[in-house]
């Protein structure tokens, strides 16, 4: 049950801050969730994903998936709050050069915004908005 212990790994980190996070896209449209995820560096060898949100009263309720290629549920969960962030630990040695998804929903508008993290040969991280 490798997966277990990187669901475990990955939920290391939880942190509430206030800052401002910047929208990635303000199209009237079909606007984005005021989430953003980046690389911030490692802890303890391990690559340190962080997870920003920016919400307002009307969206505050989110919930993240993160899957891997093959589908297979990491992480699911329900986080309450305006603006915080969320930190994940990637525990390399279980997940090897697996390519992770992460999908944020906002629960009440049910807009998504979906994000891949995979590991370059030369050990480097690369989040992509998809």
């Amino acid at each position: 049950m490798k997966q277990i212990k990187t669901i475990i790994a990955i939920a290391v980190f939880s942190v509430i801050s206030f800052m401002q996070v910047n929208a990635a896209d303000t199209t009237t449209l079909n606007p984005a969730l005021p989430v953003e995820l980046k690389y911030a560096g490692t802890f303890k060898n391990q690559p340190l994903i962080q997870l920003n949100f920016a919400g307002s009263k009307d969206e505050n309720v989110f919930n993240i998936i993160i899957t891997d290629e093959s589908g297979v549920v990491f992480y699911n969960a329900d986080l309450k709050g305006e603006t915080f962030s969320k930190q994940f630990l990637l525990n390399t040695d279980d997940l090897g050069d697996a390519v992770l998804k992460f999908e944020i929903t906002g629960k009440k508008s049910g807009k998504t915004v979906s994000y891949q993290v995979n590991r370059n040969v030369t050990e480097q991280m690369n989040v992509v908005k998809l």
